[in-house]
Order: C-alpha cells, then structure tokens, then sequence
C-alpha cells in the first residue's frame, strides 16, 4: 500500500461484496493488507478461493461466504 495511507483495520471486520475479482478482489486485498478480517462475498466460489490465498500471502484474515 501506498505511504500515504495511514488507515488501520486491525480491530475491524470488512465485508467485501463481488470480492473474487476485479474492484471487489482488489478491496477485500487492500482490506487484508491493512489489517482488517475480511468476509469474501461472491457467487464465483473459485475466484473468492483465490482472493482468500492471496491474502494469505500478505498475511490478511478471511472467509468466503457464497
């Protein structure tokens, strides 16, 4: 992320609707990097899969819900 930004979610949970792709993916990812737990919401279940790894490697928290 961006120095600029200076947001802290460590002690928020975000829910992220159409989160397996596109603006979705990359706010629930931004989410993740800033410290927040992440509800992945999505009807593309592979896709969200994929997010919720991708945040993993950035060290975020989530769960997919269909």
């Amino acid at each position: 992320m961006s120095d600029r930004f200076h947001f802290n979610f460590k002690s928020k949970v975000c829910f992220v609707t159409g989160a397996s792709s596109g603006i979705g993916r990359a706010t629930a990812l931004a989410f993740a990097e800033l410290g927040g737990k992440v509800v992945c919401v999505d009807v593309d279940s592979k896709g969200s899969e994929e997010t919720l790894k991708r945040m993993q490697k950035v060290q975020g928290e989530g769960i997919f819900i269909p």
